[in-house]
């Protein structure tokens, strides 16, 4: 089915519901320019394709549409030159092998799976893939990002310490039903962790990010070799909407995560925060990054004008698959990171601790649902990050004390996770 590169490529999507519509959005405008040329996506419901196809005017772009990815894939062989997966992660393994033995590049939507096994595997299907798969991790690629760690391994602002990563963004109950995996350790039936959290789904973004500071060259990502953890649930569901982790890296380099859903539906809060020898750095991703140097100087950079990360990634892919760049940004194996860190946490908790009704605050918002929040999370959030708190030093009555884990305890993740889940 591989052929030689068109211009504009070819691009097949898999799916039309949820975020596979927004992916089509940007495609579409992206094909406005002659970036490249949507031919064919797939959707198993025949009045839901129709309604959502339209919203992007499939019928009128001349773009074909099939029931599921083998027939797709069947069905275009010869013309199509990439296939993007924004696809639920339980499918990604198996849509990304069937992509790659057609000899088709993949454009995987983050993360390409959390689990660690599952992801050796996909590993070992890379070795026959006519290109490496590029992971959509969206932040990796700004250039203010990537200006800045230029600077970090040059040296300027002294050896990196410590990186952490805060975020609060609150999820009414309705996010945890609207499919049949939100909040799950398992998929019903499956014995492949499934591990869906707010740091391995919605924030996983950000956890790439703190492992890019860490990485020790320009384009790596830094490896995590022990870890400790706490996870929390405030919402009624089997895996954790809330984390506190810390992570070290082999340069010795401290991790820290706090993170969110069980909040008050405030505006959200995110941030990046590095420690270094000569200066502590602040950095909000599209905003604004803000270095504090010990001299008493203090540096202001702006990061709204680096466009739409959507169309900067997609634009980045299909220059790579052009040969104007020699790799992916984030290639299925340099996810070997995130998804390691991401295990761990489940190694290191001492068990996914249910907060109680007295320790949650219900609001319900017109229009949105009802949110649970944890009392006192935020500030508990804001001190772990910035000085290494943990809940339980504070006294707060949900908190529990955190476990250790090793990466040489990763081949006893399985009897752990499965122990979570109760099975």
């Amino acid at each position: 089915m591989s052929a030689p590169l068109s211009s504009p490529p070819r691009v097949a999507v898999a799916g039309l519901g949820g975020f596979a519509l927004h992916v089509h959005r940007v495609l579409h405008h992206l094909e406005k320019e002659g970036v490249c040329k949507v031919v064919a996506t797939c959707e198993p419901e025949a009045a839901k394709a129709a309604t959502l196809g339209g919203e992007v005017r499939l019928t009128e772009r001349n773009v074909r549409i099939f029931s599921g990815l083998e027939p797709m894939l069947e069905g275009m062989a010869g013309a199509v030159d990439a296939v993007f997966l924004p696809t639920p992660i339980h499918l990604h393994a198996s849509m990304h092998r069937a992509c790659v033995e057609r000899g088709l590049p993949v454009y995987l939507e983050k993360p390409p799976t959390l689990w660690w096994q599952e992801l050796e595997e996909m590993i070992a299907v890379e070795a026959r893939a006519t290109k490496p798969t590029e992971v959509g991790f969206n932040f990796i690629t700004e250039p203010g990002r990537q200006a800045l760690k230029q600077r970090l391994l040059a040296g300027e602002f002294g050896r990196l310490r410590s990186a952490g990563f805060l975020a609060a963004w609150a999820r009414p109950a309705a996010y945890f039903s609207r499919n049949g995996w939100a909040g799950k350790l398992f998929l019903d039936g499956s014995p492949i962790p499934l591990l869906d959290s707010c740091v391995g789904n919605a924030m996983a973004h950000f956890v790439q990010n703190i492992l890019f500071w860490a990485g020790p060259e320009q384009d790596g990502f830094g490896l995590v070799t022990e870890a400790q953890a706490c996870l929390y649930r405030a919402y009624a569901i089997a895996g954790a909407d809330t984390v506190f982790a810390e992570a070290r890296t082999p340069e010795g380099v401290l991790l820290r995560l706090g993170a969110t859903h069980a909040c008050r539906p405030d505006p959200e809060i995110h941030g990046e925060f590095l420690v270094c020898e000569n200066a502590r750095i602040r950095y909000v991703a599209e905003v604004e990054a803000e270095i504090n140097w010990n001299d008493g100087r203090r540096e202001m950079l702006d990061l709204r004008a680096q466009g739409d990360h959507f169309e900067r990634n997609f634009r980045r892919y299909f220059d790579y698959l052009r040969g104007r760049h020699p790799r992916p940004v984030n290639s299925m194996a340099t996810c070997r990171p995130f998804v390691t860190l991401n295990d761990l946490l489940y190694l290191a908790t001492p068990g996914i601790t249910t907060v109680w009704p007295n320790d949650l605050e219900i609001n319900e918002v017109h229009g949105k649902g009802s949110f649970r929040a944890i009392a006192g999370v935020r500030p508990a959030l804001e001190e772990f990050v910035a000085q290494g708190a943990w809940p339980h030093a504070r006294n707060l009555p949900w908190a529990r004390e955190p476990h250790r884990a090793h990466l040489a305890d990763l081949p006893l993740a399985l009897p752990r996770i499965r122990a979570l889940a109760g099975i």
